[in-house]
């Protein structure tokens, strides 16, 4: 075994260790209601969904001029695509190297690679370009007329939030950088996830007409940090060191909550320090048989949605197969938990 190999092993061991994933702490289990697949997305990939204006949205990473419409029918989700006007120019704060990877990865369709969709109350639709490290703003879908297309803008973040961000150990890799994205219904705060390596919550405030980081910085959290093989499921998934990450996420209640995609769970989290205070379990359900993905190297789940009526989780399993040889995207409702707003921290 070569001596980087060894280091490797003796750093994820140690991580390990000293983590209370280590203990294989299990977050109670949500309760399923219904599971659909999705059909009509082109290319496939449900990588980011919400609910907007009384109307469900999805975006895919593979396609970048197209949101879809979801309509729930004949026991599955519809997917309509609405098309809309990508602006001239990509800026990006990204390095020549990360820009050149995504370059790369553009070459097969996906320039864009959209990650995450949000909405605020006024129904401005915002898409997340992982590619880029940038957001994509839509108007509402009342305010454009029917015969023409939503035309997009670029929203500036600024120096500050990309610095601040790789200062503190984020977007380090291509393909892993921006997965999630929320904003508050007034629209005056942006919440990014960082996704692995490191993994991390970020936050932007407007005020005086520009996007800022708050005073505090920023960073709310940053965290390298891995979890063991799992003591649940079978396949790929149970037999291998993951670095934890995050996959998507949302506000709601005054509220963060995170996707945790390898660990298969749900997380209530503090939207200033980022402390997480609950967490809920799906493994129980995606481990499972017929809806274990054996060939997967990783979770799948990538969409979050919550509101009084439950938990909303999609998957976007990249066109491989289930148990049962299905390869469509699916979505799952969960109950919404009796105790998800037990143990705040009001600090």
């Amino acid at each position: 075994m070569s001596r980087a190999c060894c280091a490797w092993l003796l750093a994820s061991l140690l991580a390990i260790l000293c983590s209370p994933l280590g203990a294989f702490e299990r977050a109670p289990e949500l309760t399923l209601e219904k599971a659909l697949p999705v059909a009509g997305m082109s290319r496939g990939n449900l990588s980011g969904m919400t609910r907007c204006d009384g109307r469900w949205l999805a975006v895919s990473d593979r396609v970048d001029a197209d949101i879809f419409v979801l309509h729930e029918e004949a026991g599955r989700w519809q997917a309509e695509p609405e098309s809309f006007v990508l602006p001239q120019g990509r800026p990006s704060t990204l390095p020549l190297h990360l820009q050149a990877g995504a370059w790369i990865r553009s070459l097969s369709g996906q320039a864009m690679d959209f990650e995450a969709i949000a909405c605020d109350d006024r129904g401005n639709r915002y898409l997340l370009s992982e590619s880029l490290l940038g957001v994509l703003q839509l108007p509402p879908h009342g305010d454009v007329d029917s015969a023409t297309q939503a035309t997009g803008k670029w929203i500036d973040l600024g120096e500050a939030f990309y610095q601040q961000g790789v200062d503190a150990g984020l977007w380090q890799q291509t393909n892993a950088t921006a997965e999630g994205l929320a904003v508050s219904g007034d629209g005056e705060s942006i919440w990014f996830a960082a996704e692995r390596l490191s993994r991390g919550l970020v936050r932007l405030q407007w005020h005086d007409d520009l996007w800022r980081c708050p005073v505090a910085g920023c960073v709310l959290l940053a965290e390298r940090r891995y979890m063991p093989a799992q003591p649940f499921g079978s396949g790929v998934l149970a037999q291998q060191i993951l670095s934890l990450d995050f996959s998507d996420l949302y506000y709601w209640r005054d509220r963060l909550w995170t996707l945790e995609r390898n660990e298969h769970q749900v997380c209530r989290r503090h939207p200033v320090s980022g402390q997480r205070e609950r967490c809920w379990s799906f493994a129980e359900t995606l481990l499972s048989h017929p809806y274990l993905y054996p060939d997967a190297p990783f979770g799948v789940a990538e969409t979050l949605y919550i509101d009084e009526m439950g938990v909303t989780i999609g998957l976007d399993n990249n066109g491989r197969a289930r148990l049962d040889d299905d390869t469509a995207p699916w979505v799952f409702s969960f109950a919404l938990p009796d105790d998800w707003e037990t143990g705040y921290n009001h600090e």
